[in-house]
């Protein structure tokens, strides 16, 4: 695929919506209303693609994702027969392969991709759209956003698709402890205090005009730049030392340092300084 190409419109999905807003903008919009926009093995496979273009996209450097209806996502969709086969929940490995690893790598995509992720989120996100609104780079939520770790709820492990890892770093061990153990919901304002969410909008009319307003202002910012910042708050996260992830900052540095868009910028800076 070359890379400059146009992503697939919004036609060629069945349980996914895809809209360019804007030049450099895109809007992935979950788009099973009828169920809360739970996560099928069809949509999660759809979601697989897109990640795919995206990751060679240059077209697209800023991506929204929403739920279409009245919540953002309620998770795994435990009425989809291919996941509730009982031949793969005989078969550990079977359903590791097939199910398990297809929904987890949703998460480490998610992570990899170059462009920012802004979630916007309104109504429930629960199970799986709770992990994919934390995995976002930026997570806004609206009054009525509800969070639940629900795992824990319906017999399973309560460490899914990320939480272990991105919950104890964004609520803290004691907090993140407490919601993956209890499966308990955790409202907009909660999760706005403990720092679950980037930023809540008391008004949900108003959520998607935030959202695109925080795009707007990634896209000011150069390609590289942003980029680099997304991979070394990821590289940070598990850097054994202080000393560790400066020498990753100091080599993103050099690298930015050299690019035309911070000559550029410099250049700007120096003549608005001086008049």
């Amino acid at each position: 695929m070359d890379t400059k190409s146009n992503l697939r419109s919004s036609q060629g999905f069945e349980t996914l919506l895809f809209q360019k807003p804007e030049p450099g903008i895109g809007h992935l919009i979950l788009n099973r209303p009828e169920s809360l926009n739970a996560l099928s093995l069809a949509m999660v496979e759809e979601l697989h693609e897109l990640f795919d273009e995206l990751m060679r996209s240059e077209e697209i450097r800023v991506l929204i994702i929403s739920g279409a209806g009245r919540g953002f996502c309620s998770g795994a969709d435990l009425r989809d027969e291919r996941i509730l086969r009982s031949a793969m929940l005989r078969d550990t490995a079977g359903h590791l392969e097939v199910v398990q690893r297809r929904f987890s790598s949703l998460v480490i995509e998610m992570r990899r991709l170059p462009q920012p992720i802004i979630s916007i989120v309104h109504g429930p996100a629960a199970g799986g759209g709770m992990c994919i609104a934390i995995a976002s780079d930026i997570t806004i939520a609206g009054p009525r956003a509800a969070f639940t770790a629900s795992f824990a709820n319906i017999g399973l492990s309560g460490g899914e698709l990320g939480t272990s890892y991105l919950l104890p770093r964004l609520a803290g061990i004691a907090r993140a402890s407490e919601i993956l153990l209890t499966g308990r919901t955790v409202n907009a304002q909660e999760a706005d205090r403990i720092g679950l969410v980037s930023l809540l909008v008391e008004k949900e009319e108003l959520l998607m005009d935030v959202g695109m307003e925080k795009a707007r202002a990634l896209l000011r910012k150069s390609r590289l730049g942003l980029r680099l910042t997304k991979e070394v708050l990821n590289r940070s996260q598990a850097a054994p030392s202080l000393e560790a992830a400066i020498c990753v900052e100091d080599f993103n540095q050099s690298v930015c340092v050299t690019s035309p868009d911070f000559l550029k910028e410099v250049e700007r800076f120096q003549k608005k300084k001086n008049g």
